[in-house]
């Protein structure tokens, strides 16, 4: 089954917080109030909350969506821990209880998606559904290939730019790194202007810390089946069609759920920036087959 593709701009009214949770962490986030269910969006690495703003756009009022800024990324704090799955999914929780989220449907993205999977298993009775692109199939299988590139790319990223001297240099550099999408300008323009701090100098730098990032990098290659098997709502995988998760590993994936399906939407990587028409009625019709309140 495949879907659609983009092209409009946001018109939806966001609104925006901070709250102090239990464990001690600031976190900030981006609310979208709606007429249905609640709908928690989990962003990836370097992401920000601000990142699924075509997606709420796109999905209008069917949904009241909360998106938070992650630790260690945007406007939360960057506290010391482990920046693991676990970790994040208890500020998931956490951050639930704050902001009145009684159950949800839980949508991650990459490092989203690991967490999603995790707040799934843990916390049960918050999840009406979970929905996951961009999964990790080192969390899976984890052979001595995958365990050396997930080293690979966390040592990597600790070269990432602290500063760039301008806004020009920071678009170079991240078109390089995130290439995806049928308009990188409007979305590496986006991430910038939300997702950079912007000194009086003319220079930016990134609102992720670059180290805390990179620790949770190497979280890629933790064992998530355990978590696969204790997660009782309906599972849906969002594939990008375009991009390296193959159909048949899709497939095979989705066998660690004990109820699991796979819908295709057109793009490389990021399929609400991609396609956010397309996620938002694979979403809809999800939530619409599972009978979500």
């Amino acid at each position: 089954m495949q879907i659609g593709i983009w092209g409009f701009r946001m018109t939806r009214k966001m609104r925006e917080g901070t709250v102090e949770l239990p464990n001690g962490l600031s976190m900030h986030y981006y609310e979208w109030p709606g007429n249905g269910p609640k709908l928690l969006l989990l962003h990836p690495t370097c992401g920000y909350g601000r990142i699924w703003e075509w997606l709420a756009d796109a999905l209008g009022d069917k949904f009241h969506i909360f998106a938070p800024d992650q630790r260690g990324h945007g406007y939360s704090g960057r506290p010391n821990g482990s920046y693991s799955a676990d970790e994040y999914a208890d500020d998931a929780e956490l951050f639930a209880e704050a902001v009145g989220i009684d159950r949800a449907i839980v949508f991650g993205h990459s490092l989203g998606s690991r967490v999603g999977q995790v707040f799934a298993a843990r916390y049960p009775n918050r999840a009406y559904a979970l929905i996951l692109t961009a999964p990790h199939l080192s969390n899976f299988y984890m052979t001595r290939e995958d365990a050396k590139a997930v080293l690979e790319t966390a040592a990597s990223n600790l070269h990432h730019p602290e500063r760039f001297a301008s806004r020009e240099q920071a678009f170079t550099y991240m078109r390089a790194r995130w290439p995806w999408t049928p308009d990188p300008d409007e979305a590496l323009n986006h991430r910038i202007d939300y997702n950079f701090h912007h000194h009086q100098d003319g220079s930016v730098s990134p609102h992720y810390d670059i180290v805390r990032v990179s620790q949770g990098l190497t979280h890629l290659s933790d064992d998530l089946r355990p978590y696969a098997a204790a997660v009782k709502c309906p599972v849906l995988i969002l594939r990008a069609a375009s991009g390296k998760l193959s159909s048949q590993d899709a497939i095979e994936l989705a066998k660690f759920w004990g109820d699991a399906r796979v819908v295709d939407v057109e793009g490389t990587y990021a399929v609400q920036l991609e396609s956010p028409v397309a996620t938002a009625e694979a979403i809809a019709e999800f939530a619409g087959a599972i009978d979500v309140k």
